[in-house]
């Protein structure tokens, strides 16, 4: 996510991106929650699979969602989809953001510690006419963000509880 890349070097940490082309099909039997942090902790551990010759590392992993009305929205798939989603949510104070986080402290091929949790943050979005959505949509990256909007490249989405850093897709506090 260019968003997590963006979160790690704003907080000064040093990083190179390894895609883990993980499975992210989550188990319905699951919660929400178990779903997210089992879809980070996979990635993360694929990753670690994939640099067993590297010495001491830090491994993050993320995978988020957004719940409104009791209906999960991950990447829109079409510019009418984004459209969509910011009509249904405009003007909500109830929109909530889950990210599932792993951490995996690693040396070689042993795993030193293991830190796997989901945090969830609360969204507020400003009442926006259909005007304010096409221009939104035309001007930002929509595809690359949960639901089409976050904090980082939406001035109408607040954080009213919670992380901000959860509701962009990476918890690091």
């Amino acid at each position: 996510s260019i968003y997590r890349k963006r979160q790690l070097e704003n907080a000064g940490v040093p990083f190179e991106v390894i895609v883990s082309n993980a499975d992210e099909t989550p188990d319905s039997t699951k919660t929400l929650k178990d779903q997210l942090a089992e879809i980070a902790m996979l990635k993360a551990k694929t990753v670690f699979e994939q640099t067993k010759h590297r010495g001491r590392r830090l491994i993050i992993a993320a995978d988020q969602n957004i719940m409104f009305n009791g209906k999960l929205y991950s990447k829109q798939k079409t510019v009418e989809d984004a459209r969509n989603f910011l009509r249904i949510v405009r003007g909500t104070n109830e929109l909530y953001s889950y990210t599932g986080n792993a951490f995996l402290l690693a040396e070689r091929d042993v795993i030193l510690q293991s830190v796997n949790v989901t945090d969830t943050a609360r969204l507020t979005v400003d009442c926006l006419s259909d005007k304010e959505i096409e221009d939104f949509l035309n001007l930002n990256p929509w595809s690359q963000v949960c639901g089409g909007a976050n904090t980082n490249n939406a001035p109408f989405v607040h954080v009213s509880e919670g992380r901000v850093s959860t509701a962009n897709g990476l918890t690091l506090e």
